[in-house]
């Protein structure tokens, strides 16, 4: 089985579960496997970033977005 690749420019914001236990590594969860991993922004403390905008892997990987701090 094949991880999914993982950039490394993504928001500084960006939070899951699996980012917390795995650390760098989080590709390997599971979750993040199948595509089911909440993630949350750490400004806001929710599911939506400062510019209401979803929080998710592709979204928060986006450096065109304004609230985009690179990690």
């Amino acid at each position: 089985m094949e991880l999914p690749q993982v950039g490394s420019t993504r928001c500084v914001h960006l939070q899951s579960k699996a980012m917390a236990v795995y650390g760098e590594g989080f590709a390997a969860d599971p979750d993040f496997q199948n595509d089911v991993t909440d993630f949350t922004c750490l400004k806001t403390g929710r599911a939506l970033g400062p510019d209401n905008g979803p929080v998710n892997f592709p979204q928060c990987c986006n450096t065109q977005r304004q609230c985009y701090e690179e990690y």
